[in-house]
C-alpha cells in the first residue's frame, strides 16, 4: 500500500543563533531549505537580561545591567549578527530580529515562533550532556517540546 503524503509548504523558517561556533553548524541546513523551498528566512537571536550572579572571589552577588551596557550589549549583537549574516546568508537578504530575554530564552523563542507563525524551526544543539545539561538546561530541547510547528535540531558536534 503506497500513502501519499502530503508535500510540506515551508515559506517561512526560522534560524536561532546565540552565535557561537556551534550555532553555525544549523545554517546550511535554513540555507539549503530555503533554496529548495524558495522560503523566506528570519534569524533570531536572545541577549539575556536576567539578573546574573557575578562572582567576586568567594562572594556571590547579583549583577543587573545598566542601560547604557544593555544598549552595548545589543548593539555587540546586531554587529556580531550582521557579520553572520553576510558571512553564511549573503545571498539569502534574511529579516533578523534581537530579543532581550529576562526569562528563559526557550520561552522568547517559542513565543516568537508563535507570534510570527513560522513553518519550521532550524537550530543546533550545544550538545551538552551529564551536570552541564543539568544546570544549564537543553534550549534546543525545551523548543522542541514548546514548539507549535516542526524543529530541525542540527547537532554541535558531528560523530
Amino acid at each position: 500500500m503506497v500513502i501519499h503524503m502530503p508535500t510540506p509548504n515551508l515559506q517561512k523558517i526560522l534560524v536561532t543563533t546565540d552565535l557561537s561556533d556551534e550555532a553555525i553548524k544549523s545554517y546550511p541546513y535554513a540555507h539549503s531549505l530555503a533554496d529548495t523551498y524558495g522560503a523566506k528566512l528570519t534569524i533570531l537571536t536572545c541577549i539575556d537580561t536576567s539578573i546574573q550572579l557575578g562572582v567576586g572571589g568567594s562572594m556571590e552577588m547579583p549583577v543587573m545591567y545598566v542601560p547604557e551596557t544593555l544598549a552595548a550589549i545589543k548593539e555587540k549583537a546586531i554587529n556580531d549578527l550582521n557579520n553572520h549574516i553576510q558571512t553564511h546568508f549573503a545571498t539569502k537578504n534574511p529579516q533578523f530580529v534581537v530579543r532581550e530575554a529576562a526569562m528563559p530564552v526557550h520561552h522568547i523563542i517559542s513565543d516568537f515562533i508563535r507570534e510570527e507563525g513560522f513553518d519550521l524551526v532550524v537550530m543546533a544543539s550545544h550538545g551538552r550532556s551529564g551536570l552541564k545539561r543539568a544546570l544549564i538546561g537543553s534550549v534546543a530541547e525545551q523548543v522542541l517540546r514548546a514548539s507549535p510547528t516542526p524543529v530541525l535540531v542540527v547537532p554541535a558536534h558531528e560523530r
